[in-house]
């Protein structure tokens, strides 16, 4: 999980969009002729509330917390506060914005909703709607509030389509699709030895799985430690004497799966010591990183042209071209956070750490 004290990193736009019809309680936020009224933000601050505390490892729901200075100067409370503001605003702004475009939510979508908010009546309350409505009372909600929430959220979804889905009127170009990857993707050749473990295997001569369907893996010791060791000896005194990368990575490297290299990006889920230096190369340049698993040797490469077209490639932009549109949505809809009016002393009353977490809605 993220460290919220660690790592300071912008919110998502996502979790719900929530802009009522049902104009219950005074407004909070306002833009246009949408408004985020006090019943409503108290809903949002529950799930984000919930939200943060399963997403930042390092996070308590205790006044210590709330009350702790972050490095970028605020308090836990200030932070995370100032983070669902953000957020409602950025809801707030789609909602508006899918008005005045004059979308229309299809009959399926609408359909859909309901049968999730009859199931959710029937198998959490039993049945009885008053049952729902007292525990969404908690977090300042009804059933039908809930209802709009779940269309707000569909209308979010229709307004990227909209603008930025397949045959969206904006889009994302090609040349925003380069940009992107030249500053979020670093390929590189990948040389590895596994000094570290070894994996048990069984009587029929398999490889050992625990109980959860992990590999079953033991340290290296004795002459396997020293015959991997020296390996990485004859790499080290290889690449010294200046032979070519490519060529020891030929001779040498356990890990051959990606012949056209690695493109290695920060939201990828790899060694975290091999990601950091690979954008710290400059292109031809090569580095060598010790980690838990074993070392590694990387070679920065030239990103290839559209490289997410390359099949090679397809395990490493796996939807990106639908990230990079998102992130361009995104950046499109904070265009008009400015133009959100804030009631503050309204939002004066509202506090992350007074706040119930919603989990269940």
């Amino acid at each position: 999980m993220k460290r919220i004290i660690c790592s300071i990193s912008a919110a998502i736009l996502a979790t719900s969009l929530l802009v009522s019809c049902q104009r219950t309680g005074e407004a909070v936020l306002s833009f246009g002729d949408s408004v985020i009224t006090e019943n409503q933000f108290a809903y949002y601050l529950a799930t984000y509330k919930a939200n943060y505390l399963t997403s930042y490892a390092d996070m308590e729901d205790t006044k210590a917390f709330y009350s702790l200075e972050l490095p970028n100067g605020m308090t836990g409370e200030e932070y995370l506060f100032s983070e669902t503001v953000g957020n409602v605003a950025k809801s707030l702004v789609c909602a508006e914005l899918f008005e005045e475009n004059g979308l229309v939510l299809s009959s399926s979508v609408t359909d859909a909703v309901d049968s999730y908010i009859e199931s959710f009546i029937d198998d959490y309350a039993g049945g009885d709607k008053r049952a729902l409505n007292s525990a969404l009372s908690e977090y300042g909600i009804n059933v039908e509030m809930l209802r709009e929430i779940y269309l707000i959220e569909e209308k979010g979804s229709a307004l990227y389509d909209y603008l930025y889905g397949e045959n969206g009127t904006i889009g994302v170009t090609e040349a925003e699709l380069s940009a992107y990857c030249d500053e979020n993707y670093a390929r590189v050749r990948h040389i590895y030895i596994n000094n570290k473990y070894g994996y048990e295997m069984t009587e029929d001569g398999y490889t050992a799985r625990d109980e959860n369907g992990n590999y079953v893996t033991y340290a290296l010791s004795g002459e396997e430690l020293d015959a991997k060791n020296a390996v990485v000896s004859a790499i080290d005194e290889a690449l010294a004497a200046g032979e070519d990368f490519h060529a020891v990575y030929e001779a040498y490297s356990e890990d051959k799966y990606y012949e056209n290299g690695y493109y290695l990006s920060p939201q990828m889920d790899f060694v975290e010591e091999v990601e950091l230096s690979a954008f710290d190369l400059e292109v031809g340049e090569w580095t060598k990183v010790e980690s838990d698993v074993g070392v590694h040797y990387i070679m920065r490469l030239e990103n290839e042209e559209r490289p997410w077209e390359n099949e090679a490639n397809a395990d490493f932009f796996d939807g990106f071209r639908e990230q990079v549109s998102f992130l361009a949505f995104v950046e499109y809809v904070e265009a008009y956070i400015p133009e959100v009016v804030q009631n503050e002393e309204k939002l004066a009353e509202f506090s992350v750490e007074a706040s119930p977490a919603n989990y269940r809605f």
